[in-house]
């Protein structure tokens, strides 16, 4: 039985060759998020660690700010920020803004539509 012995040049052509595929397996670019959050994880955490911390008025201004942010760098805003924001709305008295914003989560997010009916009718119920 003979033994294959690669010469050195055959080693270096499949040295470079493997190289090369690693390189072209990693890619070059850097992952993107699906949904931009912005500050919202830190929000949520502060409302509920601080109660009191974090009024409606400030949670608003806050999510408009993501929100903005958002369209601005043409990302796509994440599950349940529009939903968050018409509840601070609802809390804040605005009905209608609430609504707009429970029906914009639902609109982008249509796995979302159980939930948000609900929080619309409670809504309309609090109307009345």
């Amino acid at each position: 039985m003979h033994a294959y012995f690669p010469t050195l040049k055959a080693r270096k052509v499949c040295g470079l060759i493997l190289g090369i595929g690693m390189i072209v397996l990693s890619g070059c670019s850097t992952h993107q998020p699906t949904f931009y959050w912005g500050n919202y994880e830190q929000l949520v955490y502060k409302m509920y660690l601080e109660p009191g911390s974090a009024d409606a008025s400030m949670q608003i201004a806050e999510l408009e700010t993501v929100i903005q942010k958002s369209a601005a760098n043409g990302l796509r805003i994440a599950p349940g920020i529009h939903a968050h924001l018409g509840y601070m709305y609802a809390l804040e008295g605005n009905m209608a803004q609430a609504k707009a914003e429970f029906q914009t989560e639902k609109a982008l997010f249509p796995e979302s539509a159980v939930l948000i009916d609900g929080m619309l009718n409670r809504l309309e119920g609090a109307k009345q």
